[in-house]
């Protein structure tokens, strides 16, 4: 908690945020905290942007950097979203940094283009609507 203070969480988000959160913070902040909003502000998500993350989704936390945020984010880019697109989806929603590319992401993406959008069209849609991440595509 008093790291995110000191990066001008206010007292209601950062209550929200621990209401979230299944573990406490604090212990482990250097090995999961630090690293998640080091790497956030390293892609150019403002800090304003990574309190909308955290508040919204603490659970970033408790993914790994490596295995999942980084190619959610990495998967963005791919599709054809710029480095702002990426930042303003990440801080509406940030979920998308707990799904798996190949799992989650990727079936969404193909039931898009399976109405014949290309890439440039579903990252168009996907910077407009970014929830739709979290929706169902199953028959």
């Amino acid at each position: 908690e008093a790291y995110l203070s000191s990066l001008g969480f206010s007292d209601a988000e950062l209550r929200r945020a621990k209401v979230r959160y299944v573990r406490k913070i604090d212990p482990d902040v250097h090995t999961t905290v630090k690293p998640v909003m080091s790497w956030l502000a390293d892609i150019g998500v403002t800090t304003l942007q990574v309190r909308c993350v955290v508040s919204k989704c603490p659970m970033v936390f408790q993914v790994s950097l490596q295995q999942i945020v980084q190619p959610a984010v990495k998967w963005l880019k791919h599709l054809g979203l710029d480095d702002g697109q990426v930042a303003k989806l990440l801080a509406s929603f940030p979920a998308v940094l707990t799904l798996s590319v190949e799992r989650t992401l990727e079936p969404k993406v193909k039931w898009l283009k399976g109405f014949g959008l290309d890439n440039q069209q579903v990252a168009k849609a996907l910077a407009r609507f970014p929830t739709f991440l979290s929706l169902s595509v199953e028959k």
